[in-house]
């Protein structure tokens, strides 16, 4: 028996091959979504630590501990470490998976008052020691530990920058500090130098050396000495361990809380920073697998459909040998088991073939950066996991059993049976029951009830929790459903175009139109599948564009520039005329980014000043918490966009000449217009109040309003506060006036990057130059950051997979249609060939058939998609874009993009067109005739 299956399989070689593929698809897009979930998920975990990096400047996978020691039993640093060390193996012993990347340990002794040699008022300073400090730091002023003119009852220490500009502290000043020994004498320090990290990235410096207010450090020979020689009762210690975030994954992030969260049971005094990540990962792990789902369902059903097909045009070609085989005793049993020998033999092969295709297609999926775009940026997270296999045994089962459907369906043929069968034309199922009509009125209800949720689905987004599914299911029942009734008229149109000119076709048209006229419910199958490919090419698309676009031009436009640089601004302490403690800050030397455009790095740069805690006042009406702007209108014009759905009939450049004109006046935005009634030329006061000094007014002006916007580079109208989107308000002046207005306060610094330059070419030479950068925000950055976000990844990876799958399953069903259309019809060919038809008119009559089926589909999948566009893309873009935002949602689509899809299927037709021509001049024409003579 096995013998005589591999028989049969080899005698339909083609047919196999296409039921081995569609097997093999099916195994390789299940198979494929536990990798990509798990990438994902890495992804996830990832970009979470990468963001929180970047927006804290604070490393985020630290486990620490922190309390104190008697003096009695650890008199001395080493002891202290020793205990530390035992926590530090617990940790190490369970988070085993976790390489340790370095460890910070801090032992200090409490606060004492102090007095300085050149200042007279109290302090509050504590002595520390850090080991290995030295090998981290830079001495900026002075000298180190070593310092030679310190005597037995001076010990050197060094502070921070931070400690001197707080508390006036110069190199070689000596401090006392209120300890004493056994003869009463005070303790004295003499500062013998001011450091500072030795690297800007060095680990080691979690808390870094500016955090460090009030400690001043010595060795660890003089820490001892102290302890001793003034009597501490006892030390305490901060000892953080820094664990390479990269190391954790989805495979042990489960184990790696729980072990946190025992560690927080056993240990009160324990700190660390990594278990505050968890509840967001399940969130976001969550919302990535119904979204692989969501996004994997359209694609598993046409590979179902695929394999339907495959074996229901096997199943017809061996009608005759089923019924030959019923004829000679074998029963319908034995028949059905025949084939599910062979659909076993087929998933072996599809096996073999679809674990390393859905391997290749995951890394595909999550190299993917925008539609039918690949990079290998990501690909090295994704990597094949052990639930792989499970699922593709049960992609192997299903695809069994859509395999079998027809063997089942039509296992009952008896030779009889098969002599007098049924060849009418009969309608779909769909097309009988009206269930496209179904499907297209329920999607269109679902879709009113999404529309009108707007609010509450956007605010679901926000909250982080799970994406609805079935929002974008409901797109994929309108595709459907409104795919089977663009199908329904085009066969209408059809047989009105036949009805109409029946009388007046040559042979050749009306026998073309007699033939696709009794052909639709074979052709139905080939049809939905050019329909839905078309269709879901052009939404995935126009989504996938419409969806990246939005994003980009979000960043481009919260950014407000290329490259946006805050430096760090030394401050220093004064007392007013009361007697009262302030500060002013140093401005920097603005010069050097001057510098980067004269070497060709920027091609423009300016200042904004920027405070979002600006007072506007007007009349007896204030607001406060408004984001007051600084600008050099020239400068800015130069250096920043503004994109141009924000403006009406008047470009920005207008408003920017207003405000230039007028030295006070003001550029305010409508919300704020409105909630003030304001209109251009009222009178408008700006005050400015410090949330650090003692002064708390810096100043107010009072000006004019010049111009009313509705956005502004920079300025993000709304963000989130106790789980709601509230909204800011803006308000814009001239930088020169609000220099003199104010007092100076640190400003931002933004530039134009020149063609070529790259914003980590700045970001270099501002290190070079060894500038302190409190903040430095790259456009370019941001904007990568956003699109290879896990779900924004996943997403075009999917639609990117699913096209081309579809793509090529709808090619290879379109050959195997046509194919065993032309050798199904060999016969009639020869009646028509003896009737005087040449090889020229039945070419003619095949290419009527495809302008009447083939292009008629590809044009109503043009309409269905552009339709699903501008219907559900908006809807379906409330997942990725939930926040409210001064730019509204715009549709984007592009008329190369749909251009490449048609290209793409119209070369598949092309290249299918060939292959059918050289099989049409390849038929036994000459038998053909005999038979159709006779």
């Amino acid at each position: 028996m096995f013998h005589f299956i591999i028989q049969k399989m080899k005698n339909k070689g083609w047919m196999t091959i296409c039921q081995v593929m569609g097997m093999a698809f099916l195994v390789a897009s299940l198979s494929c979504l536990p990798m990509f979930q798990a990438g994902a998920s890495d992804k996830l975990l990832r970009t979470t630590f990468e963001k929180y990096i970047e927006e804290n400047n604070q490393y985020p996978t630290v486990i620490g501990r922190s309390g104190v020691c008697d003096t009695e039993k650890t008199s001395e640093a080493e002891q202290v470490i020793r205990q530390i060390q035992e926590y530090e193996n617990t940790w190490k012993r369970y988070l085993s998976d976790l390489t340790p990347l370095t460890t910070q340990t801090r032992l200090t002794l409490g606060e004492e008052k102090c007095r300085g040699t050149y200042d007279s008022k109290n302090s509050y300073l504590s002595i520390s020691y850090i080991p290995d400090m030295m090998e981290h730091s830079q001495i900026v002023y002075g000298e180190g530990f070593d310092m030679e003119n310190a005597d037995g009852d001076c010990y050197p220490c060094i502070i921070s920058e931070g400690v001197m500009d707080s508390y006036q502290l110069v190199v070689g000043e000596t401090i006392s500090l209120g300890l004493e020994d056994e003869d009463a004498k005070q303790i004295q320090l003499v500062v013998a130098g001011i450091f500072k990290e030795k690297e800007n990235k060095d680990l080691f410096w979690y808390v870094e050396p500016n955090e460090f207010e009030k400690e001043i450090f010595v060795s660890e020979e003089h820490f001892n000495d102290i302890v001793k020689r003034y009597d501490k009762a006892s030390i305490t210690y901060h000892h953080f361990m820094l664990l390479d975030y990269r190391d954790i994954n989805h495979r042990n992030v489960d184990d790696v809380m729980y072990y946190l969260e025992q560690f927080h049971l056993k240990d009160a005094n324990l700190e660390e920073t990594i278990y505050r990540f968890y509840a967001p990962y399940l969130e976001g792990k969550k919302t990535i697998e119904i979204t692989l789902w969501v996004l994997e369902l359209p694609l598993l059903g046409m590979v179902l459909a695929f394999i339907y097909m495959v074996s229901g045009q096997l199943v017809r070609a061996e009608l005759n040998e089923i019924a030959m085989l019923k004829s000679r005793g074998i029963k319908r049993k034995q028949v059905i088991f025949l084939y599910l020998l062979q659909a076993g033999i087929t998933s072996v092969l599809a096996l073999a073939v679809g674990f390393p295709f859905g391997w290749l297609l995951c890394k595909i999926g999550g190299g993917t950066v925008a539609f039918l775009k690949v990079s290998t940026g990501s690909m090295h997270l994704y990597h094949p996991v052990w639930q792989m296999l499970p699922y593709g045994l049960l992609a192997v089962i299903v695809g069994s059993i859509f395999l079998l459907i027809p063997v089942i369906q039509n296992s009952h043929v008896s030779i009889v049976e098969r002599i007098g069968g049924d060849n009418r034309n009969q309608k779909m199922i769909w097309e009988k029951y009206y269930l496209d009509v179904l499907l297209f009125l329920g999607s269109i209800y679902l879709f009113y009830n999404f529309n009108k949720q707007q609010d509450s689905i956007r605010l679901h987004a926000l909250a982080g929790n799970t994406m609805d599914p079935f929002i974008f299911l409901d797109t994929i029942l309108f595709i459907v459903g409104f795919g089977l009734i663009t199908l329904r008229l085009i066969h209408c149109l059809v047989r009105r175009v036949y009805t109409l000119g029946k009388k007046k076709w040559n042979p050749v048209m009306y026998a073309s139109f007699l033939q696709i006229t009794r052909s639709f419910s074979k052709q139905g199958f080939i049809s939905v599948f050019m329909i839905l490919t078309v269709a879901l090419g052009i939404f995935y698309a126009n989504t996938a564009r419409t969806i990246n676009q939005n994003n980009i031009n979000r960043v481009e436009y919260d950014n407000g520039a290329d490259v946006v640089i805050e430096e760090y601004w030394k401050k220093k302490i004064y007392e007013n005329n009361q007697g009262v403690k302030d500060f002013i800050y140093l401005e920097p030397d603005y010069g050097k980014y001057e510098m980067l455009v004269q070497e060709g790095l920027l091609s423009n740069v300016t200042r904004v000043i920027s405070d979002p805690y600006a007072l506007a006042i007007a009349g007896s009406t204030q607001m406060e918490n408004c984001l007051m702007l600084g600008i050099h209108t020239k400068n800015l014009g130069e250096t920043s966009d503004l994109n141009v759905t924000m403006m009406d009939d008047v470009h920005w450049y207008e408003y920017l000449n207003a405000l230039a004109k007028e030295p006070y006046g003001f550029i305010i935005s409508r919300n704020l217009a409105e909630e003030m009634e304001l209109a251009v030329g009222d009178s408008l006061g700006v005050q400015r109040e410090s949330h650090e000094a003692i002064s708390k007014v810096f100043g107010r002006m009072n000006g004019t309003v010049v111009a009313i916007v509705d956005g502004w580079p920079g300025f993000s109208q709304y963000y989130m506060a106790e789980g709601e989107q509230k909204e800011r308000y803006l308000i814009i002046g001239n930088y020169a006036t609000m220099v003199q207005t104010y007092k100076v306060t640190p400003y931002s610094i933004w530039g134009r990057l020149a063609k070529g330059v790259t914003s980590d070419d700045v970001y270099q030479a501002l290190l070079d130059q060894h500038v302190e950068i409190d903040s430095f925000t790259s456009m370019a950055d941001d904007i990568e950051e956003k699109m290879q976000s896990a779900l924004v990844q996943i997403t075009n990876g999917m639609f990117t997979l699913s096209f081309v799958i579809a793509l090529l399953l709808c090619g290879v069903g379109f050959l195997i249609y046509w194919v065993s259309s032309i050798r199904q019809r060999e016969l009639l060919f020869g009646v028509y060939r003896a009737m005087g038809l040449s090889v020229n008119h039945i070419n003619r009559m095949l290419v009527n058939e495809h302008i009447f089926s083939t292009l008629l589909s590809i044009v109503a999948g043009c309409i269905v998609g552009m339709v699903a566009t501008f219907l559900f893309t908006k809807l379906f873009c409330l997942i990725y874009l939930p926040e409210k935002h001064n730019l509204p949602l715009s549709i984007f689509f592009e008329g190369m993009d749909i251009a490449k899809l048609l290209l793409i299927v119209l070369a598949m037709i092309v290249v299918c067109a060939l292959v059918l021509r050289k099989l049409v001049r390849t038929l036994n024409i000459t038998q053909a005739l005999k038979m159709g003579e006779e």
